[in-house]
């Protein structure tokens, strides 16, 4: 690659011979020719393609910018969690020409970055809202209220950057900061009388952009922090073209920064960070994008590899069951690129167009898309190709059926290879599933930085679905998060070896050893794991494993705070919301079976452990079913602790949830309240116009107090109600109150809440509907020889048989009626009503009842040699 300063200078060649010269304010994502077009869209009453009226989207844009302009100045508030659990701090700011207090005794929390994030009320979304309606309507309200909040800054006598956190160093805030007051700069230029502009500029230049060039060559080239402050540079620099002399510089070394961090995600495509801040950082590229378009400046950013990948990356990621991708590390399930894909569709890709299209990224109620969308240009048309793939350099796979709604999703990682990525945790070989929209296998996601308990527990191979060795009460006892001989220690060296997809199968091989051996142990020399998807419902996982001495290998599988496990003998049901997964594991060196909540971090929900015997060489065969249920409630008796609920987690109520065995209405167990707090049940779904009923015992110390209530959800937000009735006195009795679900509800949860002096307890718990989702018939799972030879499972009509054994080794099984005879290392055969279909790894025969099958044609994406 070309040195940057090599870039540098032949990007400042290219302006000079293009004869490129700053453009006229505004130049930031609207041109002044674009202005009338944009006020005529704010009045526009006719429906468009789109599907949506462009002067309804202005009416809700241009309210909110009101509250904004009516809202006192802005203000946030914290409690700055203390270190390793301790106690927590608040801390407090109302914007003001003063700076925020420091915070040196918490050096180890940020708040300035959530008031310079975009979120719901920041610095940087009052600059976002308010701007947007003073260049569509010219009020001097939008614009002096914008003043204010960009003259306040100006006004800090430090850089736009917090001085107890970082050492003082520009941050991700300062990234934010300098482009929403580089487009203040560039919307109000015209308006800003002339000692208003030097002010601007002065603190703009010596506040943001100097500090963030001087020092941005030393942050890592693929972390987000270096798209934040990069951004921020570029649209600065693009502010002040014209009239600051090191604008240009400015530019070029933020667009080689931005090439810097797209060199360094995958090779094959996808973002290190994974959609949670690959997200955050494709955004802010965006921006760059589009800006610098606006601005006449050439690049070829959208010409690179990594944006020319997106599209694939991206919609094979995105869950065809309520459009979300699956984010290991830190993060969640999230609808990530909207904004950088939205970029692409513009640009006439239809693939990106639809993708925003199922994402709700074609919503015209945010500033940037009010401005960018153009019916016109953007043509959604669901893709042509198989979405199931694998992103070798990033460590991640798919494994779908393709873009069928309410089906079967597992994404599967293993890797990144050469890579150490901060923001990634310890989970190589893992995997996720979401099944007609419920995620049924699931990551703990965001890390806890600052509690013990939930830190080993999110970011260690103990709170993802994969293995750990030796899983004992000292083990679960030591809050460190990579524990030799048990955990994995390696952030990279998980690698995918093999992917390959077709209609009937999708098979992939992690191999993730060397994510156990650090330079001062060796611990394993083999653990593979190889996953079967028989569509459309049955996932076989083959793990092999061996190590220089005897371990007990525990497989792992995790539920969210509202999933439960019922375990029956050797069976499994992993119950979430309408959904479930028929977990069925089996090893030569037999199988115990035991599920727990990880104390401390219990909001993050259960996982079952499925443990070996001590052995040094064996392998595990799991089978994966995932079923629908009509069970609206989990653990409705809190025989399972609080599986299933959601107590109320602020400080000061935790304790106050307790899951009493000495006090019951039946069973071993109820959920007592002492004093304040409340049990919110998982949310479920129902059709709006649903009738609803909520039945369950209770007694109460105090007359007063008690509650229930049946929330609304819509958006991640409750938008309406119902009462039910309260408990009032200390003897069991059964309350029961329906409701009929409003429209537009999305979700739906029960709340039996207390407040008040006393105790009150809860015990069996029952929702009902007249138009539930019926039982799916459940699976009929067997091993063969223990798992060693395989497994069988009969689902839906059709047989599915795995077969297991060493390539070039021909032998015969009997199974499910029928003689199968291979020398494969492994083999699916699926009887359908069609015919069989079978999937034949390293083997040259398979034949069913004396019958050569001819395994199923797909694309090998990437495959071992040998």
């Amino acid at each position: 690659m070309p040195s940057q300063m090599g870039f540098l200078l032949g990007f400042a060649v290219l302006l000079a011979s293009a004869g490129w010269t700053a453009p006229t304010h505004p130049r930031i994502f609207i041109t002044p020719e674009d202005l009338p077009g944009l006020r005529i869209r704010a009045s526009d009453t006719e429906q468009n393609e789109l599907g949506y009226v462009p002067a309804e989207a202005w009416q809700a844009l241009q309210a909110r910018a009101d509250e904004f302009v009516a809202a006192p100045p802005y203000h946030y508030e914290v409690n700055m969690p203390g270190r390793e659990g301790g106690p927590s701090k608040k801390w407090e700011y109302t914007l003001s020409r003063q700076p925020p207090p420091a915070h040196d005794d918490y050096r180890h929390y940020p708040p300035w970055t959530a008031m310079f994030q975009e979120r719901s009320d920041s610095i940087t979304t009052r600059l976002r809202y308010l701007l947007l309606a003073y260049i569509v309507t010219e009020e001097a309200k939008y614009f002096e209220r914008a003043k204010t909040i960009v003259l306040d800054l100006c006004a800090w006598p430090m850089i736009w950057t917090d001085p107890s956190y970082g050492g003082g160093k520009p941050c991700l805030d300062t990234g934010h900061a300098a482009t929403w007051v580089g487009i203040f700069y560039d919307w109000c230029y015209s308006r800003l009388t002339p000692e208003e502009r030097r002010t601007v500029r002065t603190a703009l230049a010596e506040k943001a952009l100097a500090p963030i060039d001087g020092m941005i060559d030393r942050v890592s080239p693929y972390h987000n922090y270096t798209a934040v402050i990069a951004t921020g540079l570029c649209l600065g620099a693009i502010a002040l073209q014209g009239e600051d002399e090191r604008a240009p510089r400015w530019i070029e070394h933020a667009i080689a920064r931005a090439l810097l961090n797209f060199d360094a995600q995958g090779k094959d495509g996808g973002a290190m960070e994974g959609p949670g801040y690959g997200t955050y950082a494709a955004n802010n590229f965006a921006d760059m994008i589009w800006a610098l378009t606006t601005a006449g400046i050439p690049n070829k950013l959208v010409e690179h590899n990594y944006i020319r990948s997106l599209p694939r990356y991206c919609i094979s990621l995105l869950n065809p069951n309520n459009f979300q991708q699956p984010c290991f590390g830190d993060g969640g399930p999230t609808a990530g690129f909207g904004s950088l894909m939205l970029v692409l569709a513009l640009r006439g890709d239809s693939d990106a167009a639809w993708y925003c299209q199922k994402i709700g990224a074609l919503d015209p109620t945010a500033p940037r898309r009010f401005i960018a969308l153009d019916p016109a240009r953007i043509r959604p048309r669901q893709p042509t190709f198989n979405p199931s793939d694998c992103f070798v350099d990033i460590g991640y796979a798919i494994l779908r059926d393709g873009y069928k709604p309410a089906s079967s999703f597992l994404a599967f990682k293993s890797g990144p290879p050469e890579a150490s990525i901060g923001h990634n945790h310890f989970d190589h070989n893992s995997f996720v599933i979401n099944y007609a929209g419920t995620w049924i296998a699931w990551d703990p996601g965001y890390r806890s930085y600052f509690n013990p308990p939930e830190r080993k527990y999110t970011t260690s191979t103990l709170g993802h679905n994969s293995i750990v060795l030796d899983l004992d009460e000292q083990y679960l006892k030591d809050y460190a998060v990579a524990i030799s001989g048990h955990d994995q220690v390696r952030l990279n060296k998980g690698q995918i070896r093999e992917f390959f997809t077709s209609d009937q199968f999708d098979y992939v091989l992690g191999d993730a050893a060397d994510t156990y051996n650090s330079d001062q142990a060796h611990v394993l020399d083999r653990f593979d794991r190889q996953i079967v998807f028989a569509k459309p419902n049955v996932f076989f996982i083959r793990d092999t494993l061996a190590a220089p001495q005897e371990h007990t290998y525990s497989f792992l599988l995790h539920l969210d705070a509202a999933g439960a496990f019922e375990i029956e003998g050797a069976q499994v049901r992993a119950v979430g919301t309408q959904c479930l997964l028929q977990t069925h594991v089996f090893s030569p060196a037999g199988i115990s079976l035991h599920a727990a909540s990880y104390p401390g971090a219990e909001k993050r929900g259960p996982y079952l452990a499925a443990t070996t015997g001590k052995a040094a060489t064996t392998t595990i065969t799991t089978v994966l079913v995932p079923r629908r249920h009509g069970k609206l409630i989990a653990n409705p008796g809190f025989e399972q602790g609080k599986a299933g609920w959601q107590p109320r987690n602020k400080p000061g109520f935790v304790e106050n949830h307790v899951i009493d065995t000495q006090v019951k209405h039946s069973g071993n167990a109820s959920a007592r309240i002492d004093n304040g707090g409340y049990y919110y049940s998982r949310q479920f779904s129902l059709p709006p116009g649903t009738k609803i009923t909520a039945r369950w015992w209770a007694k109460c110390t105090a007359s007063e107090g008690a509650s229930s209530i049946l929330y609304y959800w819509k958006g991640g937000k409750s938008f309406a109600h119902k009462k039910g009735p309260a408990a009032k006195v200390n003897e069991w009795q059964q309350y029961e109150f329906s409701d009929v679900v409003p429209e537009g509800t999305e979700r739906i949860c029960l709340a039996l809440q207390f407040f008040g002096q006393g105790q009150c307890w809860y015990d069996d718990v029952e929702v009902v509907a007249d138009h539930q989702v019926p039982d799916s018939e459940p699976a009929r799972v067997t091993a063969l020889d223990h798992g060693a030879a395989g497994a069988v499972a009969r689902v839906d009509g059709v047989t599915h048989i795995l077969l297991c054994g060493t390539a070039g080794q021909s032998r015969t099984v009997e199974a499910a009626g029928h003689k199968l005879t291979s020398d494969a290392e492994l083999a699916v055969v699926s009887l359908k009503a069609d015919g069989p279909a079978a999937f034949v790894l390293r083997g040259t025969a398979l034949t069913l009842d004396g019958k050569t099958l001819t395994p199923a044609t797909g694309q090998w994406r990437v495959k071992r040699e040998g």
